[in-house]
Order: structure tokens, then C-alpha cells, then sequence
């Protein structure tokens, strides 16, 4: 059944405020009116134990010196096709912009300029991470859109605009690099 002007009102009025206990108040947008504040919920966000993007600090651009590799980005189909990237023990952001980890300046405009992605290393869960970087247009990991932090696979697809990457990993179930100052400086077996 079709909603009164009444009802509508009221219904929108209770999403307002349910979103608005949980991110705080909606922002004012000049000319535009109130805008929602809004958490996005993804297919597998309560699965990961801990955020890998909150607390690493994202990698520098190009062959990051001090940064061990945990793994590559390579473009396997659109522009900048064959291009590939080293992704650190931290977070690499992906962007068209020089100051990205990842940068992806090949002609795709449809990628953003600044973190229109991200890939994180977790050294504690010996697991990578992908996320999205709030931009308009939808990064796909293996076909599906990451909505929230996805975990992320050898072998995985990411999708950014026309751009196709292939993820592949270094670090995983049988190595991962060991704390500074260990006598191998690598661990074998990590689970």
C-alpha cells in the first residue's frame, strides 16, 4: 500500500533518527538541506576481529624504503596494462594521484585522484584487506562491490572504473615477516 504525505514524512523522520544515533547529527549542505550521515554495512564486515585500516600508516608511493613487500598489483586489463605495484606491510592507498601508493594515472578517469581504495597488510592476522575509499564510483573485488572491509585473497580481481588488477600475495600461511631484530627476520609456518 502506497504511503500518505503524512506517513512518508514520519517514516523519514524515524530513518533520520535512527542514523543520526548512530553517526551523531546530519550535517547541513548549503543549499541543499540536511544530509544524512550514513555507516555503510557490508557483506562481511563482523567477521573481521579488527580494523587493518584504522591504525597503519599508508605506505609511500613507488619502492617504499624501510617497508618490507607483502605482496603486488598488477593491471591486467584497461589502460596502464602490465603496470605492476609492490603493496607494503602497511596500508597502500589507490588512486590516479602521484602521492598514491598505488597510483593508477594511465588515463582511467573514472578512478579518483585520492584513496579511491585501499590494501592493507595485518601483520597480527597475517591476512590482507581491501576497502573502499567512499568514492562515487564502486570498487569490485572478484565481481562483488566491497561495501565495507573485505578480506583479500591470492589470486583475487579488483575492479576500480575500466581498470582490472590482479592481487597477488606474498605474505600468507607459510611466511610472514618477522619483527625487526629477529635472527631470521622472516617467519615460516604463520598461520
Amino acid at each position: 500500500p502506497a504511503l500518505t504525505g503524512d506517513a512518508r514524512a514520519a517514516a523519514a523522520a524515524a530513518a533520520l533518527a535512527a542514523v543520526e544515533a548512530m553517526d551523531g547529527p546530519a550535517e547541513a549542505v548549503p543549499g541543499k538541506g540536511r544530509r544524512a550521515k550514513t555507516r555503510i554495512l557490508g557483506f562481511h564486515s563482523q567477521e573481521i576481529a579488527t580494523d587493518p585500516f584504522a591504525a597503519a600508516e599508508p605506505a609511500e608511493p613507488g619502492h617504499v624504503h624501510g617497508w618490507f613487500p607483502a605482496g603486488w598489483i598488477v593491471v591486467v586489463e584497461g589502460p596502464g596494462r602490465g603496470a605492476s605495484f609492490t603493496v607494503s606491510t602497511s596500508v597502500s592507498t589507490i588512486g590516479r594521484g602521484e602521492d598514491q601508493a598505488i597510483c593508477l594515472d594511465f588515463g582511467d578517469q573514472s578512478i579518483s585522484r585520492q584513496h579511491h581504495a585501499a590494501v592493507a597488510y595485518d601483520s597480527e592476522q597475517n591476512k590482507f584487506f581491501i576497502g573502499h575509499g567512499g568514492k562515487s564510483n564502486v570498487v569490485r573485488l572478484n565481481g562483488t562491490p566491497v561495501l565495507a572491509t573485505e578480506e583479500l585473497s591470492n589470486g583475487d580481481l579488483i575492479r576500480i572504473g575500466k581498470t582490472t588488477l590482479r592481487f597477488i600475495a606474498f605474505c600468507g600461511g607459510d611466511f610472514a615477516w618477522g619483527e625487526p631484530g629477529d635472527e631470521e627476520g622472516m617467519e615460516h609456518g604463520a598461520s
